[in-house]
């Protein structure tokens, strides 16, 4: 399976064997890692693999998930750094499903200081991998989302091939399952909405927009794969409108 069919059959893993992978995999895997454009231009970012086997090196946290292996990004703090950290990594998971190894996102579990004073810049987000102990994939429809009628609100129609892109974008992980994406979409745009959070939700800020980048891959991964010509835009129009329960992000314009 390419990235595009493991979008529809991933699913997060949290149980590994605690095994060595071959180092040819782990390889390609960073040079996979540091071949990735950025989402948004001009940021430094540095991605850490950090072996849990020899040495216990795992993270911190009521959700933290034991792995043989852990990718760590850190970012430099920028516009849309947290996007971008979300962008990024969700590529790599998908990237690391095709060699048939179970991923995890770390969202709610920290680096301990002394590997985090190792890391280039700020942390953001790590991914745990390894040989997974259940199975890898699982039918889209027994995933745990929201329908695209709660999700999505199409001002025209569109083709079967956009609305393919928007059940990948669906389709996307998510910290506490939380889905925080919104979509108001038209025949030539898709407008890109996160989910306001609630007052005793704030420290749930950071994880909502690591998110949508996280969704933006899957959407994008989606639009190259059927061959939809995507650009990702700021609308003024759209970012001036005052909204009850939605903050804007951003605009696919297609075509």
């Amino acid at each position: 399976m390419n990235m595009f069919d493991i979008i529809f059959s991933r699913k997060s893993i949290r149980s590994f064997y605690q095994e060595t992978i071959n180092w040819e995999v782990i390889d390609d895997i960073l040079k996979f890692a540091n071949s990735l454009p950025m989402l948004t231009k001009d940021i430094k970012v540095e991605f850490k693999l950090i072996s849990n086997i020899e040495q216990k090196q795992g993270f911190n946290g009521p959700f933290a998930v034991k792995a043989p292996y852990y990718i760590s990004l850190s970012s430099e703090k920028k516009d849309d750094y947290l996007l971008n950290a979300g962008y990024l990594m969700q590529q790599l998971s998908l990237y690391i499903e095709t060699k048939e190894l179970g991923t995890c996102f770390l969202g709610a579990a920290s680096p301990g200081w002394p590997l985090k004073k190792t890391m280039k810049f700020d942390y953001v987000i790590a991914l745990a991998f390894g040989k997974s102990r259940e199975p890898l994939y699982r039918d889209s429809f027994l995933a745990k989302r929201s329908p695209e009628k709660e999700l999505v609100v199409y001002k025209e129609e569109v083709s079967t091939d956009v609305r393919k892109m928007l059940d990948a974008a669906r389709l996307a992980p998510s910290a506490y399952n939380s889905q925080p994406w919104r979509f108001v979409v038209y025949k030539n745009r898709i407008h890109v909405f996160v989910k306001k959070n609630p007052w005793f939700a704030k420290p749930l800020e950071k994880l909502k927009h690591i998110d949508m980048g996280i969704m933006l891959a899957n959407m994008l991964i989606a639009a190259e794969e059927l061959w939809i010509d995507v650009k990702l835009v700021k609308s003024d129009a759209v970012m001036s409108k005052s909204l009850q329960n939605n903050e804007y992000v951003l605009t696919v314009l297609i075509g």
